[in-house]
Order: structure tokens, then C-alpha cells, then sequence
């Protein structure tokens, strides 16, 4: 009995299906069939036809013709994965099996073996199956890229990473190895190294919405927002009803500080998956920002109540909602849900120790910072709340080692300073407690205004040199550029322009680390940490500051401070943490020496800045005016 050869009609008709015209490889095959039904070849290669199309009942009846006539190992792989197609796993594995048993030096045998285990979640056999493909072929790229997309689908990503890498070395020009690795990189937290990837996928698909995208999230988490938008609207006006990238385009807006075009796209993201969860927190966060707190608290209450909803989003919802509830001054709810921020970025200064939760107690307690050093500044006010319930050993970075221990402190006696190098519980502490959560644990709900005092060393030489002529302002204009809405809190130095102009001031520097400057004199910042800036701020009349850790130094020191606070900015220096004074300046309750200037509307660039500043300007002039 003749059969026809793969290179003859049947192979031809393989070719086209490859191709995607799956129509035309059918009429050929069609063809052979009517000459020799007895071609096991063209049934096989009919059967392959009908899978690609999505039937898979026809395909193992086809399947099973071409085994009847001649049964060839790579018959019974597709006889296999057209039943695993239709649920019949054991009749799916036992196919296959014969595969395996008569080539077991074909790698096509192994992969199929792999995803039928796999469906049967025999994730340890499906893994070996996968290693023995590799084996048979360590030179392909395919078999290292089919190894890797298992790895992460079971969670082991930095096994896939390091897999996939090899798939990318063998052929570095394949964008499918290229597009893979970015996105394994990405899941492994390492979307630096992942960028480059993205792009070189983008540039070989300029018209591939999902590279665009890709590569527009890819430059969204590097806080390159610019190119980020551009690559994102690039992608939506290919694909305009993917959720994903318009999601990831508000955010682009958000962090940018177009709050109206925020909003708009991540309505149309929700509207695409309106019972996505994620959404609906993106959205309420954009809504918060945007001024409209009672639809934000709504959608967040929504989510955070949804037992449906993934854990993740449901905790991102109740810590958001904890932000609006502290910025509306309802705190006592509000400390509750700020909890749940340990569950979204654990910090691990707890140093493995049980909560404590403020009760009385003799034995000492680790009291940690968990955030940045405005944070630490801010709730430093509680240790001596939490010392007069227990001992207690703090543990604060570095740079603000000096500060902490010059603070006076009331209950100094049972306080105790733990060094980087130490360990809490080997200082007795047998419970921890963050500095973020006193607050809550000491039932504190309102704020409490501190004005500390501190033993601060006198500036050392090369430092401020008073001018008795002038009045000596500090200025800080931006905080750390990692932070995702730097972009709205940080001034360009161009906006302090106006300060410059006003007569009898002269002014310090606050900025570390500036890359850019005002065009007006401005004396440099010395070197030291928190302790010998607060030295600096002591010698001055005031200080103007971005929301950085300059505001809450600057506040715990009773200094004169004027806040260029951004629109939709921090809880802290919200309507529920702020209150009038006599002369109608908004002030802060938690520092009564800090003035809060706000942006009045939201919006891009430098305009936005124009009224806070000239705010701080009229300000100046008369602070100027009375020291006269």
C-alpha cells in the first residue's frame, strides 16, 4: 500500500497550515483522500487541519483513522492532545505514552506528555517531561522557552527567568525570546533589566498594541512617564478596548498630574471589566486625587466588602480607604484600615517579633520606622505615649540615629537606641510595634500638634554664615525621584523664580542631591545627616519646602515653614489634618508652626505651582515686613 510523502502534497498541505491558511491545506488534503483513502499521512494531516480549527472530536476520529492504517508514534501525539482537548485525560496520557514508549528520542513526545500531566496537575512529572525534551534538543530555543512559560505559570519565577535567559542567548534576534523574557522579568520584580527587552520587541512590532504596551508599562514603572504615554495612547488607538493599557494610561495621567484625563481612561478601563477589582481601586485612587472623595470612598468601600475580590485588591482597597479617612479626619477608622499597608510592602523591621498592641507591660518593646523618613519624623511624637506603657527600644535608620538621640524625650530612662548591627529580642524586647501604628495601638485618634526640643550641635565650620542684613530662608523644592507622584510633589527649580525677587531674603539650601538649581543665590547644603540639618534649620528665620522629610524636621523644630503641597497630595496635610488660624492661613494641625499652601486645581508642569508660590511670596514679604 503507497502513501504519500511529507514532502510530496501532504507536506505541502502542512506548509499552508503553518501559514494560517488552514482552508487551503484542507482542499488539498481533500484531494489526496479521494485518491487514497488508504493515506495514513493525509488523515493525520486532516486531523492536525481540524485541531488547529478548534474541533478536537474530529480530530481524534481522524487521529484514530490515521493509527489504524499505520500507527506512527507522532500519530498518537496528536491523537493524545485532541482528547486532552476534550477532558479524556488518562486516554489523552495512555495515547501519548505510546509516543514516548516507541521515540523516546522525539522532544515532541515529551512536550506532549508534559502538557497532558500538567492538565492532570502532575506538576512534578509534567516538569520532568519538559527537562527531557530539553535534553533531546539543548541548542533550541523552543524547548528552553516551553520549560521557562511552565516554571512561571507554578510560580517559580527566578527558575524561569534563568531559563528563559538561555532561550534569549540562543537566539537573540527572536522577538518571541525577547518578548518572553521581558515579560518573566517583569513578573520577577526586575523591570529595569526587563526595558530594554520591551523595546526591542516595540521597534521590530511598531504596530503590535500589546508590545506598545508592554514597553509603555515597562518605561511607566521607571517613572519615564513622557514616553510612557506616548507608547500607551500609541497602543490604545490600536486596540482601544484593552483594559490593561488604558488602566496603565490613567495611571501614566495620574502620576503626570492630569487628574481629568485619569479619570476619563480608567472609566473607560472599568467599563471594559466592570467587575474587575483592580480597576475599581485604580479608579477610586483617581477619583481621591481628583477631589471627589465620596465617589472614591463608595468604590473603594465596594471593593474592600467584595468577598469575590482578589485578597490583594481587597486589601490595596482598605488601605486607600484608610488614606481618604485620614484626609477627611475621620481617624479613628481610619489608623484601623492604615494597618493593612503592612500587608502590601511587609518592612520586616518587626525583626520577627509578635505585635504588640499597647497594653501595659514591663517587658520592652521594639518600636520600628517602616517607611521613609518623613514618616519617622512625623510619628515620633507617640514614643513617649508608648514608653509610659512599656520600655521600649527603637530601632531608626541611620541618618536619623543622632537626631532620635538628641531629641528630649520625657521618657528617656526607659528608652533604649538599637544599633544596625543588633538584634531586638537580644535586647530584651519580646514584642514590636511600628511607629506608623502607634496611633492606633495607643488609641490616639485625633493628632497630636509636637513641637519638640532637641540638643542640636552648632554648625560646623563652612556652614550658614548668618546675614543681619537679611532674613535666611531654607528652601527645599524636591523629594525623591523614585517616589511614583514625584512628579507633582517636586518643583522645577524655574517655578522659585518668583522668591527671588523678594527684598530682604537671602536663602539656604535644604536640597540634597539636586541635579538642577534656582537661577537666584542660594547658599549649598552641607553634608551630615538629619541631626546637623536640623542644626542648619535652627540658625534660620524659616523654611520653604516641598512635601519632604525638610516639612516634618522643619515642624518638629516650631520653625516658621511655608508647604507648597501638591493638589490631591498626602492625607498629612489634608482638610482633615489642617485647621484656620486667626488670619485665615490654612495651618497644619500636627505642626502649628507649617503653613499648607495647596495647588488650587490639578494639572501638568510648572502652572499648577504659580499660585502656591506667589502665595509664599506675599508671605515673605510680610514675615520680612515684621522682623523689620
Amino acid at each position: 500500500m503507497s502513501h504519500s510523502s511529507e514532502a510530496g502534497p501532504v507536506g505541502m498541505a502542512l506548509s499552508w497550515l503553518a501559514q494560517g491558511d488552514a482552508e487551503r491545506a484542507a482542499d488539498m488534503l481533500r484531494n489526496v483522500l479521494d485518491t487514497n483513502p488508504a493515506d495514513a499521512d493525509a488523515w493525520h494531516a486532516m486531523a492536525c487541519v481540524v485541531r488547529a480549527g478548534g474541533d478536537a472530536k474530529a480530530a481524534a476520529g481522524l487521529a484514530g483513522q490515521a493509527i489504524q492504517l499505520r500507527p506512527e508514534a507522532h500519530f498518537h501525539i496528536t491523537l493524545g492532545l485532541a482528547l486532552l482537548a476534550l477532558g479524556h485525560y488518562e486516554e489523552a496520557r495512555a495515547a501519548v505514552n505510546v509516543a514516548v514508549a516507541e521515540c523516546p528520542r522525539d522532544p515532541r513526545a515529551h512536550l506532549a506528555m508534559a502538557e497532558v500531566l500538567e492538565a492532570q496537575n502532575r506538576t512534578d512529572h509534567a516538569e520532568q517531561a519538559l527537562r527531557n525534551a530539553l535534553r533531546l534538543r539543548p541548542l533550541e530555543a523552543e524547548y528552553h522557552s516551553g520549560l521557562a512559560a511552565f516554571l512561571a505559570r507554578q510560580g517559580k519565577v527566578v527558575e524561569a527567568v534563568a531559563v528563559s535567559e538561555k532561550a534569549v542567548l540562543l537566539t537573540p534576534d527572536d522577538i518571541f525570546s525577547q518578548n518572553q523574557h521581558a515579560l518573566l522579568l517583569e513578573k520577577a520584580g526586575r523591570i529595569d533589566e526587563a526595558r530594554p527587552y520591551f523595546s526591542a520587541v516595540a521597534k521590530a512590532l511598531p504596530d503590535n498594541a500589546a508590545a506598545l504596551s508592554n514597553y509603555g508599562v515597562a518605561l511607566f514603572e521607571t517613572s519615564r512617564f513622557d514616553e510612557a504615554r506616548q507608547l500607551l495612547s500609541d497602543s490604545a488607538r490600536l486596540k482601544p478596548d484593552a483594559s490593561r493599557t488604558r488602566s496603565n494610561l490613567g495611571l501614566v495621567h495620574m502620576a503626570l498630574g492630569d487628574l481629568p484625563q485619569a479619570v476619563s481612561e480608567l472609566h473607560y478601563a472599568l467599563a471594559l471589566e466592570p467587575d474587575d477589582a483592580r480597576l475599581v481601586v485604580n479608579l477610586g485612587t483617581a477619583l481621591a486625587d481628583s477631589g471627589e472623595a465620596d465617589k472614591a470612598e463608595s468604590l473603594f468601600r465596594a471593593v474592600a466588602g467584595n468577598q469575590a475580590a482578589p485578597d490583594a485588591d481587597r486589601v490595596r482597597a482598605r488601605f486607600n480607604l484608610s488614606t481618604l479617612l485620614l484626609a477627611d479626619g475621620r481617624f479613628h477608622e481610619g489608623w484601623a484600615l492604615f494597618e493593612n499597608r503592612k500587608l502590601i510592602a511587609p518592612s520586616g523591621g518587626h525583626q520577627g517579633l509578635p505585635e504588640w498592641h499597647g497594653q501595659q507591660q514591663a517587658q520592652p518593646v521594639l518600636l520600628y520606622a517602616e517607611q521613609g523618613l518623613g514618616d519617622t519624623l512625623q510619628f515620633m511624637r507617640y514614643i513617649d505615649a508608648a514608653a509610659e506603657r512599656a520600655p521600649v527600644i527603637l530601632s531608626v535608620p541611620q541618618s536619623l540615629y543622632s537626631f532620635f538621640n538628641a531629641a528630649c524625650f520625657t521618657q528617656r530612662q526607659r528608652m533604649t537606641f538599637l544599633n544596625a548591627e543588633s538584634c531586638g529580642a537580644k535586647c530584651g524586647a519580646v514584642a514590636a510595634c511600628s511607629l506608623l501604628s502607634l496611633p492606633y495601638v495607643l488609641g490616639q485618634d485625633e493628632p497630636v500638634s509636637c513641637q519638640l526640643s532637641f540638643s542640636v550641635p552648632s554648625v560646623r565650620e563652612g556652614g550658614v554664615q548668618t546675614d543681619p542684613a537679611n532674613v535666611t530662608i531654607g528652601l527645599c523644592w524636591a523629594g525623591n525621584p523614585a517616589y511614583r507622584f514625584d512628579r507633582r510633589r517636586s518643583l522645577n527649580p524655574v517655578c522659585l523664580a518668583p522668591f527671588g525677587e523678594v527684598a530682604g531674603v537671602c536663602y539656604q539650601s535644604l536640597q540634597g542631591d539636586s541635579i538642577s538649581s534656582p537661577t537666584f543665590p542660594l547658599r549649598p547644603l552641607p553634608g551630615g545627616d538629619m541631626l546637623q540639618t536640623a542644626a542648619l534649620i535652627a540658625t534660620l528665620e524659616g523654611v520653604v519646602t516641598a512635601d519632604t522629610a525638610i516639612a516634618h524636621l522643619a515642624g518638629l523644630m516650631g520653625k516658621p515653614t511655608w508647604l507648597l503641597n501638591r493638589f490631591g497630595g498626602d492625607w498629612r496635610w489634608a482638610e482633615g489634618s489642617c485647621m484656620r488660624s486667626s488670619s485665615g492661613e490654612v495651618v497644619s494641625r500636627w505642626y502649628p508652626s507649617v503653613r499648607v499652601m495647596t495647588q488650587p486645581a490639578p494639572g501638568e508642569g510648572m502652572q499648577p505651582w504659580a499660585e502656591p508660590v506667589a502665595q509664599v511670596v506675599r508671605a515673605l514679604s510680610q514675615f520680612v515686613e515684621k522682623r523689620a
